[in-house]
């Protein structure tokens, strides 16, 4: 009977754990360090953790609640996003930034605190159809500034606002934008979606509760919102997983830390000779001859197929180089001056000693995007 709960439990130990050790170890510490950072520079706003896309890659509930101390809502991008969140255990407030698509969703935000973004008129004719006796609702209302992609004009902004706020369903409404060229401290065009902001924000100012213009690329400092006695919501995207939103170079003490490392084993090693190629295409040649590591990674795990031969990695404390193009389940790299690589060795593909926005640059997207695309094949380990 022992051995039978033995082994019983000797199985549930082994299925809990991956077999595969290709993986992207999330670091909970830094991501609260960069939460609690974040915090420090906004003085008593409140902060938005911004969540979506599964947390940016890294897994929404445990991002949620590693950085639950330091942020007064979420923000997901759609409503399914948000449910999955509740069913987890998470319990604060959730802003939905693509808002809602019938009168169901704005009963499901009613019953699970969830806030939606209103960004055009048909979501306010959803609600005026909701007749059922609710809890009230806090709605975001989103003006187009300049962005062109969701959100009222300035001239329609009175008119959504006097609907919701005439609704005895709406409490509290957040006026927000998005603006396009935050990252850039010298672009034009920030100024003018700010000037458009505040024209629609002087007309309704009375009638709102709090202003939303500030995301991890541009923090905002007004004292005409003071005045206005309006909460200013910030907004903590990409600079909660450690990277720089502005193309502005930070200090050493605004430095963020990396979040995510990805990693994958040496599953094959050989040498070539000069002359000889590698990969599909045959599009890298050997000059002379060369020792290839085969890594147990590819373009299915997210690892972007667009990066070109000379990309580093880190195997050993050492920089590596890939070399042929990138598989649906391998790389290859260049470690003929490289040391005692055997197999099994891990390879550090960015993270730690390796900025995951020089990866980016290689492949010449963003850090968002090389985040995001980490598919489920890759487990999560969460560091603490």
């Amino acid at each position: 009977m022992f051995a039978i709960i033995y082994l019983f439990e000797l199985w549930i130990a082994c299925m809990s754990q991956p077999y595969r050790q290709t993986r992207a170890r999330i670091l909970l510490t830094n991501l609260r360090d960069n939460a609690k950072q974040l915090k420090s520079y906004i003085d008593q706003q409140p902060m938005l953790g911004v969540i979506k896309a599964d947390g940016y890659g890294h897994g929404a509930t445990e991002v949620a609640h590693a950085i639950a101390d330091y942020v007064e809502k979420y923000a997901v991008a759609f409503i399914d996003e948000a449910i999955a969140l509740r069913e987890a255990g998470i319990t604060k407030p959730i802003v939905i930034l693509q808002g809602l698509y019938s009168t169901e969703d704005w009963l499901i935000c009613a019953e699970q605190h969830f806030e939606p973004v209103i960004h055009n008129a048909q979501q306010i004719d959803f609600l005026t159809q909701v007749t059922a006796d609710t809890r009230c609702v806090n709605v975001w209302l989103k003006q187009d500034s300049g962005m062109h992609r969701l959100g009222f004009f300035i001239d329609d902004v009175p008119t959504a606002v006097k609907r919701l706020r005439e609704h005895p369903l709406v409490n509290d409404i957040v006026l927000m934008t998005h603006f396009a060229e935050a990252d850039d401290p010298e672009s034009p065009m920030t100024p003018m979606q700010l000037e458009r902001f505040y024209a629609a924000l002087h007309a309704v100012h009375e009638q709102i509760q709090g202003v939303s213009v500030a995301n991890s690329a541009f923090m905002l400092g007004d004292d005409v919102l003071d005045a206005m006695g309006l909460t200013k919501w910030f907004r903590a995207g990409i600079a909660l997983y450690g990277q720089n939103p502005s193309q502005a170079e930070l200090s050493d003490a605004e430095l963020l830390k990396p979040t995510m490392v990805l990693e994958a084993p040496v599953i094959a090693l050989r040498t070539i000779q000069a002359g000889e190629t590698v990969g599909y295409g045959s599009r890298w040649r050997a000059q002379r001859e060369s020792l290839i590591a085969t890594l147990a990674i590819g373009y299915a795990d997210g690892y972007p197929r667009s990066v070109p031969d000379g990309t580093p990695v880190i195997i050993n404390d050492q920089v590596g180089c890939l070399v042929g193009r990138i598989s649906m389940d391998m790389i290859t790299v260049d470690v003929t001056d490289i040391e005692g690589v055997k197999l099994g060795d891990n390879v550090e593909l960015w993270g730690e000693r390796l900025p995951i926005q020089v990866i980016a640059d290689q492949a010449r997207t963003i850090t968002y995007e090389l985040f995001a695309q980490v598919t489920r094949r890759v487990p999560r380990r969460y560091e603490d």
